[in-house]
């Protein structure tokens, strides 16, 4: 059943270049880098990081961008590209991504995405369906690449992401993620005072067995609500479009009665919203909050920038 929620990527291109103040030409440079670049005990067979940055404009500030269940990092290149166009560092991670969070909610443990989410964030033991050491946590791995940079471009400004004893600079990062990705950017979020937390098409943390959120979605986190976003798709064919809602509600995202702003045909700042969704035609609703249409580099660059 695993090839079930294997995501049907759509066809992403690169993203034009903007131009900066002073005219001259701005362009995305982007890389791949190889876990064991990072740190020499990673497996040779683990996918590439994607790294992207814009050579003109900066906002110093990281996008940590973390994927969907089973997808490389480098599928999300177009939302990745089009971040760095708005002047972001750009981290798109490779990270341990082969168990996806909504099946679990068929569990009888009222824990299970609890301990899920803090294995594969942090790699601390707790889990019964993932098994993620330290190393391989996103944090660690988000880490190692970081220093990486730092090393190897010293004259990116790579380092401002770091503290000085080389943790992640928290409050420097926008946390995002599409699909399982979406919920880590939320859970590191909770544990962490980051930038913002930016989802798409999740969380998908919703118990089928208790018919009801997550148990750590109601929690309170470190990172304000004024400072998260979400966006969904109405008709979204892997997680069932009710599910996610009562999710953000339980994040305190919207009030019980309300739903989520549907931005099709209205223009930035979407009513200052902060809970988003889309209907708009795709080959994959699911994955369409990342897809190619024409609507969706304002939509992002409200929810990343609040431009």
């Amino acid at each position: 059943m695993k090839k079930c929620w294997v995501l049907v990527w759509l066809v992403l291109f690169q993203c034009s270049d903007k131009s900066s103040p002073d005219n001259t030409p701005a362009q995305n440079i982007s890389i791949s880098v190889a876990p064991n670049q990072t740190d020499a005990n990673y497996s040779s067979s683990d996918l590439n990081h994607y790294v992207v940055r814009n050579n003109k404009v900066h906002l110093n500030k990281l996008l940590l961008f973390i994927g969907g269940s089973f997808s490389d990092p480098k599928s999300y290149n177009l939302i990745c590209d089009q971040a760095a166009t708005f002047g972001l560092d750009v981290i798109s991670l490779s990270y341990p991504n082969d168990v996806a969070a909504a099946p679990l909610g068929s569990s009888s443990n009222p824990l299970i995405f609890d301990t899920y989410r803090d294995e594969v964030c942090f790699g601390n033991p707790v889990s019964n369906v993932v098994t993620v050491d330290a190393l391989n946590s996103i944090v660690t791995r988000a880490t190692k690449l970081a220093v990486y940079l730092k090393t190897n471009f010293p004259d990116e400004n790579w380092g401002q992401y770091l503290t000085a004893g080389n943790s992640l600079q928290w409050n420097k990062i926008i946390v995002s993620g599409h699909s399982q990705g979406s919920g880590h950017a939320c859970y590191l979020g909770k544990k962490n005072l980051v930038d913002r937390v930016v989802m798409l098409s999740g969380p998908n943390d919703y118990s089928t067995f208790f018919n009801a959120p997550g148990n750590w979605l109601t929690q309170s986190g470190v990172t304000p609500l004024s400072q998260q976003f979400v966006l969904l798709h109405t008709r979204d064919e892997i997680v069932p479009f009710n599910f996610q809602v009562a999710n953000v509600r339980a994040l305190g995202l919207l009030a019980a009665s309300d739903n989520p702003t549907l931005v099709d045909n209205l223009a930035s700042p979407y009513n200052n919203a902060r809970a988003l969704s889309l209907n708009i035609p795709a080959i994959s609703f699911h994955n369409s909050t990342v897809g190619a249409n024409a609507i969706l580099p304002n939509v992002w660059k409200y929810m990343f920038t609040g431009q």
